[in-house]
């Protein structure tokens, strides 16, 4: 079937699931095997279509975004995704993880940063070393060691704090950006994508010091409307009341500085007045992987309420929770990260087999001959470039097949 969004064989598949009786014990297992099977067999052409674009010199470039072609930013993704695909789902050519590495080591600057390496083209510098960091963590060496404590105190770096001249009263204060500039400001970009993206990362290396954890919770808990937060997001052209409460609804939005950043948009509490941001799926998502790496537990009252959010709010197909008129189509050019980041954070909190069919189901339905996905509405995202649209694939497939 082609890549273009199948609506109409979903359609097909999703009734069946729907309208299927309440299996016994062993007749659930059943369904779940058959759902790891068609699961495994999606992710072996999806991996082999990945290694099957890496070039000569062990890179990824986008064929589709001049931004990405150098291969700083994509490569790192790509690799630490291919990295968690489970062993005998599909076999790396022999030499490709060397050659990956190989480019991997020639695109760090002297601070440890990736995504600087044309100085005149930032390429996701925050995204890039974070997933870089894993990439070393999993195929590094003895020789990298230096590079890898550079890429982790530059990630330490590049959180607002007093280091960086914000008080704890900021709304930025804890979080992570874009890393443009070696230093962050108050005009640099800040949202929760890329805070999520650090702490796992920095998690992952075991090198997420008490400091960062606390002012990372102080910034999610900002994020996440927390009920006892009295500091307010930014809000261009409107004055925000301190004293009067957001209403709290477990979900999250993404940036407390860039308006544009917050798919989910402004809307106004009947009761109070109170314009704020709304929660969204994918803000919520990473949300809760952001606590997770920070080691909060599943039963803490913020994972939970945000999966109740997640609950109430499951529209499948699209990320719920952006509104209908955004002038932008977010909903359609985010899917396959919402799939993504949706079944990485319902795999480390809770089980469902549903979403587990669901997910497989319209993987299945939507994988090009060539064992590529891509969405032809995904421009804002980047979701139309197949290499970048199959490792977020790939992403969510990893947690079905495990």
């Amino acid at each position: 079937m082609s890549g273009r969004l199948s609506r109409i064989g979903w359609s097909l598949i999703l009734p069946a699931i729907l309208a299927a009786p309440l299996a016994s014990f062993g007749e659930r297992a059943r369904v779940d095997n058959e759902t790891r099977a068609m699961a495994r067999k999606t992710l072996a052409k999806a991996t082999s279509y990945l290694w099957s674009k890496q070039s000569v010199d062990g890179a990824w470039r986008s064929e589709t975004y001049g931004l990405m072609k150098s291969g700083q930013s994509l490569t790192p993704f790509v690799l630490a995704a291919l990295s968690k695909v489970p062993q005998g789902i599909a076999l790396p050519p022999r030499t490709s993880i060397p050659k990956a590495m190989s480019f991997l080591r020639k695109m760090s600057d002297p601070q440890g940063s990736h995504g600087r390496h044309d100085p005149d083209v930032l390429d996701y510098p925050n995204y890039a070393t974070s997933y870089a960091l894993k990439c070393f963590l999993r195929f590094g060496n003895e020789t990298d060691e230096d590079r890898v404590e550079g890429m982790v105190k530059y990630l330490q770096s590049q959180q607002f704090a007093e280091s960086s001249g914000f008080s704890v009263e900021s709304p930025v204060y804890g979080g992570w950006g874009f890393g443009v500039s070696n230093r962050p400001s108050i005009a640099s970009f800040v949202d929760l994508a890329h805070t999520s993206k650090v702490l796992s990362a920095l998690a992952e290396a075991d090198r997420l010091t008490k400091e960062n954890k606390s002012k990372a919770e102080r910034f999610l808990s900002l994020l996440q409307k927390g009920e006892n937060e009295k500091r307010r997001p930014l809000i261009p052209g409107l004055q925000t009341d301190a004293e009067t409460p957001v209403p709290y609804d477990g979900g999250f939005f993404s940036s407390p500085n860039v308006s544009y950043a917050n798919k989910g948009r402004i809307t106004k509490d009947p009761s109070t007045g109170t314009t704020y941001y709304r929660s969204y799926a994918t803000a919520t998502c990473d949300g809760i992987l952001a606590l997770l790496a920070l080691g909060v537990e599943n039963k803490d009252s913020r994972i939970q309420d945000a999966l109740r959010w997640l609950q109430s709010n499951d529209d499948r197909h699209l990320p719920a929770g952006i509104p209908p008129d955004h002038p932008e189509p977010w909903k359609e050019s985010m899917i396959y990260y919402h799939l993504a980041v949706r079944t990485q954070a319902y795999a480390a909190t809770i089980s469902t087999n549903d979403w587990r069919q669901f997910v497989t189901g319209f993987m299945s339905s939507n994988q090009n001959p060539d064992g590529s996905f891509l969405n032809t509405e995904g421009r804002l995202m980047k979701e139309d470039d197949p290499i970048f649209c199959t490792a977020l694939a790939i992403l969510a497939l990893n947690e079905i097949v495990d």
